[in-house]
């Protein structure tokens, strides 16, 4: 038992670190985790892909291919957001200092995206902003506010959309916050 532990934990942590070094290509300000499999290596033990991307039995990667593209990009996304996220003070949709380096990386991430993949950027607010409305449009600004940020690091418009969710609810420390999504 204590054999197939060690297994199964070596085997979390080489997929961890693979998606955290996404491949080889970790988004600036994260290094590659020691052991993870670099661009163009294999992974000890794992099935060789054929470099065309083709699938075993002669299919393509296709949706497949895109998929995994998709989960990887929203996992670093993620990554990101809870190591660094994109907050506000309150009553504010202007971006802090920090969350202008953090947008600046989450940037350089979209902007190797596959150009069909569009983002949503959803703006929330916490719970005691006078009315709702008032809940809407601050989320919404704070929103448009990162558009603007991810617009002039060279991130498409038209590959984005703001919406403003309103109040997040529960700590409100943590509720004035900015997330991306992939659509």
């Amino acid at each position: 038992m204590r054999r197939t532990n060690v297994n199964y934990a070596a085997a979390v942590i080489a997929c961890t670190s693979a998606l955290l070094a996404g491949c080889g290509n970790a988004p600036e300000g994260m290094p590659a985790m020691p052991g993870a499999p670099q661009a163009g290596q294999a992974q000890p033990g794992a099935e060789q892909q054929p470099p065309n991307g083709e699938q075993p039995g002669g299919m393509g990667a296709g949706e497949q291919g895109g998929d995994q593209a998709k989960a990887q990009l929203q996992g670093q996304l993620d990554q990101l957001n809870q190591s660094s996220p994109i907050t506000f003070d309150p009553d504010s949709s202007e971006l802090t200092g920090q969350s202008k380096e953090t947008v600046t990386k989450a940037a350089d991430m979209l902007k190797s995206a596959p150009q069909e993949l569009k983002f949503q950027v959803a703006g929330f607010t916490a719970a005691g902003t006078s009315s709702s409305q008032d809940s809407k449009e601050l989320s919404q600004a704070r929103a448009q506010a990162v558009v603007d940020q991810l617009t002039q690091a060279g991130v498409p418009a038209e590959r984005m959309q703001a919406t403003g969710e309103g109040d997040a609810g529960g700590d409100p420390a943590a509720s004035r916050k900015v997330e991306i999504k992939i659509q």
